[in-house]
């Protein structure tokens, strides 16, 4: 059980809106307020995985993505909360947010340096949340396993792109998450 526990890491993808009365703030204090957040992000980089997005107008009312990974939920969740009460983050509004979790390899030793070097490499990500339908779980187990065969065969004529699951059935909505990494 330790082992497992061990080898279990928490994915957050938090998506945020820019409040209107940030774009109102004097240059001084839009500078104060981002070096403030600037000044959480650094103090934590070395207990969690982080990558931000800029996505303002790819998604109607979205403006940033932040990808958050940690082996420590609560931290991950301290961490999320504080967000929002420091700096530039009094002035985010959460639209939209995914949890779930990824099971690291037996023989990870450094679940950080693992994460900076198997996520967010690339410049594109495509995220989604995936829930199986009552048809999936009619199929055969033989059936399921032939379409998902399919899917890796598709996947592998196209190696600039990596793909994740992160596991949420029970800590969120969705059954699953899938994030799809892209050079290009």
């Amino acid at each position: 059980m330790e082992n497992l526990q061990k080898n279990k890491i928490f994915s957050s993808f938090l998506f945020l809106s820019l409040k209107n009365e940030f774009r109102m703030l004097v240059s001084n204090e839009k500078i104060a307020a981002k070096q403030e957040f600037e000044n959480l992000i650094g103090s934590c980089q070395e207990k969690i995985f982080l990558r931000t997005y800029f996505i303002s107008s790819l998604k109607t009312g979205v403006d940033i993505l932040f990808w958050r990974m940690s082996d420590d939920l609560q931290f991950l969740q301290e961490i999320c909360s504080r967000t929002f009460s420091i700096g530039i983050g009094r002035y985010f509004e959460q639209k939209y947010s995914f949890i779930g979790m990824y099971q690291l390899p037996d023989n990870t030793q450094d679940n950080l340096s693992y994460l900076q070097a198997n996520f967010g490499i690339y410049k594109y990500l495509l995220l989604h949340p995936l829930i199986k339908s009552q048809t999936w779980y009619e199929m055969t187990s033989q059936e399921r396993e032939r379409l998902m065969n399919e899917r890796a065969e598709v996947l592998k004529k196209y190696q600039d792109i990596k793909e994740n699951f992160f596991t949420s059935y029970g800590i969120d909505d969705q059954d699953m998450i899938v994030a799809r990494e892209s050079k290009n």
